[in-house]
């Protein structure tokens, strides 16, 4: 996805459209210290990416990233990220989710709106989803989904649908005797009210092994999660030297299993995106190759999609 750039990392894509093409974007520092948001596309289901545009801001006041693009029905391409202020020693200012939009397929972007913003206030950053039926012009309030009643550090949120019918369910990375894992919780009615907190996968390879920055996505009724791991790493870097895998569930996420690797490579802050009935499309931040994605296909015939 960022051939020229090995910087780059936190790439995301929507599903492949109707004419076979994708829109994509990831993450990057600059030479100059600018860290920078860029947009690519594809025609060829995610074997190669060209070049859109981009936004930038300067990273000792800045902190723009966890890029998000999104294709509205009349063709408008939104693009949600972080935009945080913060101070040249790195200290937080103020919390923010931005949204700006592009009419031209993702070439020039202006900003849209802002989805919420905060001044830091001891363990409050901006996780919680918001829902929007206006094409993304004004936001609903927050909504706790999970945490409420806990203490735990609950984020990195991926949203899906299970069915036809309104169920979705969401899965977050969470801390569990002091290591991160992967847990979910369900909606039956859109959003609305959230419950059924279980757990997706915890870690193999000791206390001290983690899995985070979850996805989830519906591919024509199987679920499939991806997740950063370091379970079968023999260092104790953590998240600085993960892999990248996924594993399926054909129940509505109660129960998951076969796990796979996708990228074995030191590959962080995974993405997915629908291609057909069969495939998708996994994206990971790998370490010398930048933005990186690899078709997947699965093979599992019993689906809940209806």
């Amino acid at each position: 996805m960022s051939p020229s750039v090995p910087s780059g990392e936190y790439p995301r894509s929507t599903n492949k459209q109707g004419d076979g093409s994708m829109i994509g974007g990831f993450a990057l520092t600059t030479p100059e210290n600018d860290l920078v948001l860029k947009t690519v596309k594809s025609i060829d289901g995610g074997n190669s990416w060209q070049a859109l545009g981009e936004f930038r801001g300067p990273r000792a006041t800045h902190d723009i990233n966890n890029p998000f693009p999104f294709i509205l029905k009349d063709g408008r391409v939104l693009y949600a990220y972080r935009n945080h202020d913060r101070k040249e020693d790195g200290t937080y200012t103020w919390f923010r989710i931005s949204i700006s939009y592009s009419d031209d397929g993702g070439v020039n972007f202006k900003y849209l709106t802002t989805v919420d913003e905060r001044a830091p206030s001891g363990i409050n950053d901006l996780w919680e989803p918001f829902i929007r039926t206006d094409g993304g012009k004004t936001w609903s309030g927050p909504k706790t989904i999970s945490g409420a009643a806990i203490e735990a550090r609950d984020g990195m949120l991926g949203i899906a649908p299970v069915d036809n019918n309104g169920a979705l369910i969401a899965v977050f990375e969470t801390t569990d005797g002091g290591r991160f894992v992967v847990d979910s919780v369900t909606s039956p009615d859109d959003g609305a009210t959230w419950g059924n907190h279980q757990r997706v996968y915890t870690p193999t390879g000791g206390p001290k092994k983690g899995a985070g920055a979850p996805q989830v996505w519906n591919v024509w009724g199987t679920l499939v999660v991806s997740f950063m791991t370091d379970e079968d790493r023999d260092s104790t870097t953590g998240y600085a030297n993960c892999a990248t895998k996924i594993m399926t569930s054909t129940d509505g996420g109660n129960t998951w299993g076969n796990k796979f690797i996708v990228f074995d490579d030191q590959a962080n802050w995974s993405g997915m995106a629908l291609l057909d009935p069969s495939h998708l499309l996994v994206m990971a931040g790998i370490n010398g190759r930048g933005a990186t994605s690899q078709k997947v296909q699965l093979e599992l015939t019993e689906r809940i999609y209806g």
